[in-house]
């Protein structure tokens, strides 16, 4: 593939163009990241609303019906639902399941369970089981 970078600084707005011969999700993902223009998310812990930037996420899950963003060190609580996140999340996310978004940056391994399910366990010891409809989806993104 060849990229061809044109800088001008008279520009009054970018544009982005693909000459593809086809459509695949890497350059789908490609295109999604150009567009999302908010690198963060608001959190919530006890009343107070802190601003959580992407890069920092190890995933998004969904427990009791609250939605929770989970970091290295602390977790917050998203007001809305897991699909709201998802439409604007940068494409290092990888759902893990219908209750589980997650930060393939931040994964320390994958362990294989006993039932022949896997686990990723993130950089910061937490586990998220990946369903068995997303395994093929996690390990093209992995290279695996």
């Amino acid at each position: 593939m060849e990229i061809k970078f044109n800088i001008d600084e008279n520009f009054e707005k970018e544009k982005v163009e693909f000459w593809i011969r086809r459509m695949t999700d890497k350059v789908k993902r490609a295109a999604r990241d150009l567009q999302v223009e908010q690198n963060f998310i608001w959190g919530y812990q006890e009343n107070e609303a802190y601003r959580v930037e992407y890069r920092q996420i190890y995933s998004i899950q969904v427990e009791n019906e609250k939605t929770y963003i989970c970091t290295k060190d602390s977790n917050y609580q998203f007001k809305g639902r897991l699909y709201q996140v998802k439409t604007n999340l940068p494409s290092d996310f990888i759902e893990a399941s219908r209750s589980a978004i997650i930060n393939y940056h931040f994964i320390d391994h994958l362990e294989i369970i006993r039932n022949g399910n896997i686990d990723a366990v993130m950089k910061n010891g937490l586990r998220v089981q990946i369903a068995r409809r997303k395994i093929k989806n996690l390990k093209e993104r992995l290279g695996l």
